[in-house]
């Protein structure tokens, strides 16, 4: 027989297994729903291709030296990094928001 708190511990095992796959469903609904999102992810990969060697500094196969035009690119491309890893983020947060009354909703807390 199983303590409720061993069920519980269950729970975060499966969504840990799950988490992979609820990312990516997520993100992929972001990109598909939020213009701004897409945008962003555009024009990242547009500055990868304008920069390739981002691409294989972010891989580690390069010791480089940059230009002044290069460093500028590359920070540019941190920066949109960033704001779509903080919409992905914020996105998660919603989403967890979102199940957590679903399942309070399904228990009859509220």
């Amino acid at each position: 027989m199983h303590t409720k708190n061993e069920a519980f511990l269950g729970l975060f095992a499966q969504l840990e297994d799950m988490f992979g796959e609820i990312d990516s469903n997520l993100t992929v609904a972001l990109r598909n729903s939020d213009a701004e999102y897409a945008a962003l992810q555009k024009y990242q990969r547009e500055l990868a291709e304008r920069f390739p060697f981002i691409e294989r500094m972010l891989e580690g196969r390069d010791v480089l030296s940059l230009s002044a035009e290069e460093h500028a690119g590359l920070q540019e491309y941190r920066g949109v990094t960033h704001q779509i890893e903080s919409c992905e983020r914020l996105n998660l947060y919603y989403a967890g928001h979102r199940d957590c009354f679903a399942y309070l909703r399904k228990i009859g807390v509220i």
